[in-house]
């Protein structure tokens, strides 16, 4: 009865406690896609039935077992023995085991969401906003490269707007296009493929793109008839293909198209993905690039000062409604948030881990204690005996909370030993951190180590205090 009543107390709290859950962790978009599966908390509460009943039946099976009576007897002196002893400490045991793999999957990840957010972007993400807009199906590409600066005319408009740009591929949102590049002077470009990134002026100085050597790009740049366009590369292209020179005034191309001066240098950011390899990257002008028309364009813009970006995001909508009201808008967000899907699954899975391995760590506590706690109670007269002999506090403390760690010490190598099998189930979510990282285990084993200990502590200490003649007349 007291299993089934935990359970449908469990059952109860375990409603708003989802919604408290979903409420607190950073799932995004992926917020309002969670809901309580019914079939699963069925489920659980099912478990929890069988398993109260599995428990119950042991001890009930004892009772009408033969020798019942000699071995309650001797349980009153000699505590927790037979099989409702070995069953009790295996569920504890086990229970240990458990928690130790939840602490260190919790620990890994969330050594793992550091080492990522520890990347530097190279953008100014607190002060940055996005725009996904979607052009008319069919357009015309020449015009392009006009109509979106009218439409960044509009967004700068709106008060608190410092700066706007466009571009067709924004940062951390997968792979983008790639293509060759011929290098003047290079006879061998054969290899030579590289990302690119069609933007208009103020691209990098919307993103707080730092501009490391030479010049951004200027309005006087974006001229369609001029016998040469520029373009700006990055760290990684100069460093690959212009080691030891300078690549300000060298001249890049497509395969088969007029010639780009390069007239700066720009700093690595993480164009495919959060990842401390750059890739090695070009921007070019809308009017400076073969173009075709492509409906998914995205806006980026800067606010002034230090205000949230996403109360603007209204007010730019409007903007870009009023400028071209054939545009749609598909997508308003922060690029905080585009940071945040970078970190993925890890991020969304890292807190409620935590949350997981921190309830667990309680549920280990409870066991440990409730299980000394018994042994303790079992022995009370014992107990009593010896303190009556001369046997001095500190040994009997010292002897009850060895058992408990005896205890503890079988669940955590229990957890060691499958979370050696389990671990590798961690891999794709990890990231420069090994999935038995030496130092994320011995945190982990010291804890519960300590927890334990604590746990066999409180009853032991309890025992220390036991008056004989009491213990003697209450037995």
């Amino acid at each position: 009865m007291i299993g089934i009543l935990a359970g449908l107390i469990g059952a109860l709290v375990a409603v708003p406690g989802f919604r408290l859950i979903v409420a607190a962790l950073p799932l995004g978009e992926l917020a309002g896609a969670a809901t309580l599966d019914w079939t699963l908390f069925a489920s659980a509460m099912l478990c929890a039935v069988v398993a109260a009943t599995l428990v119950a039946s042991v001890p009930a099976a004892a009772m009408w077992s033969p020798g019942a009576s000699s071995q309650i007897a001797s349980q009153r002196t000699g505590g927790v023995s037979g099989r409702g002893g070995m069953l009790e400490r295996g569920l504890v045991v086990s229970q240990v085991a458990l928690v130790l793999i939840l602490i260190s999957a919790a620990a890994l990840m969330i050594r793992s969401v550091d080492n990522l957010r520890s990347i530097e972007t190279g953008i100014d993400a607190e002060r940055a906003a996005v725009i996904d807009i979607l052009l008319p199906g069919t357009g015309d590409a020449a015009g392009l490269p006009g109509r979106m600066r009218r439409i960044l005319e509009a967004v700068t408009t709106v008060p608190g707007v410092e700066s706007a740009a466009a571009t067709q591929k924004l940062p951390l949102r997968g792979s983008g296009h790639n293509w060759g590049i011929m290098v003047e002077g290079n006879p061998d470009p054969a290899s030579a493929i590289t990302a690119f990134r069609t933007v208009t002026e103020d691209y990098h100085r919307t993103l707080g793109i730092d501009v490391l050597s030479g010049r951004p790009f200027q309005a006087s740049d974006a001229d369609p008839a001029a016998a040469e366009g520029v373009v700006l590369v990055n760290q990684a292209l100069a460093d690959s293909f212009f080691p030891g020179v300078d690549p300000i005034g060298q001249r890049i191309a497509y395969t088969d198209s007029r010639w780009n001066r390069i007239v700066g240098v720009v700093a690595n950011v993480p164009e495919n993905e959060l990842s401390p390899l750059p890739v090695p990257t070009r921007y070019l002008l809308y009017d400076h690039v073969p173009m075709v028309y492509v409906p998914a364009q995205t806006i980026v813009l800067r606010v002034a000062g230090a205000r949230d970006p996403a109360l603007l995001l209204d007010d730019v909508r409007r903007a870009i409604n009023n400028a071209d009201p054939e545009v749609g808008v598909r997508e308003t967000t922060t690029m905080s948030n585009v940071l945040n899907r970078a970190l993925g699954s890890t991020r969304q899975v890292m807190p409620l881990l935590s949350i997981l391995g921190f309830l667990g760590l309680g549920l280990g506590t409870i066991g440990v204690y409730g299980t000394v706690s018994h042994f303790v109670h079992r022995r009370w007269r014992d107990w009593g005996i010896r303190i009556a002999l001369g046997m001095r506090p500190f040994r009997l403390i010292r002897q009850i909370v060895a058992g408990g760690l005896a205890v503890v010490a079988a669940g955590i190598g229990l957890g060691l030993l499958g979370f050696v099998f389990l671990s590798r189930l961690l891999i794709s979510l990890l990231y420069e951190v090994r999935p038995m990282d030496p130092t994320t285990m011995l945190v982990a084993v010291v804890l519960l180590a300590t927890v334990g200990a604590a746990a066999a502590y409180v009853p032991a200490r309890r025992a220390a205090r036991i008056d004989p003649m009491l213990a003697l007349r209450d037995s």
